[in-house]
């Protein structure tokens, strides 16, 4: 089969046309990871400003309740889990004499 310029000449812009193309689905592809990488981003940004303010509102209780025990940087340190963790210990031990025999007669936690 002799080659001539033509035959040449379509081998030349169907591989300039798989070039380009692989160009473009790679450029697609990257750019579909980076935009979801900036929503799971802003994602990890927005809960951790939730939790921040969450324990915002907890550690004033917490100092209030155990001064002696924790120190304000030191909770701020802690995850949310463990803040409230200690939160909802300082509160049941904290409860009234008459919740805490009501509680105990009905066996609620």
């Amino acid at each position: 089969m002799p080659i001539d310029e033509d035959n040449d000449m379509s081998v030349l812009s169907y591989n300039k046309y798989l070039e380009d193309d692989t160009k473009r689905k790679k450029q697609k592809i990257t750019s579909e990871f980076e935009e979801n990488g900036l929503q799971f981003l802003s994602e990890i940004e927005r809960k951790k400003k939730r939790n921040t303010l969450i324990q915002i509102k907890l550690i004033p209780y917490i100092l209030k309740h155990c001064k002696d025990i924790y120190t304000e940087e030191e909770l701020k340190s802690y995850s949310l889990e463990d803040i409230q963790d200690i939160y909802n210990k300082i509160k049941k031990e904290n409860r009234n004499i008459f919740l805490k025999f009501f509680l105990f007669l009905f066996n609620i936690e």
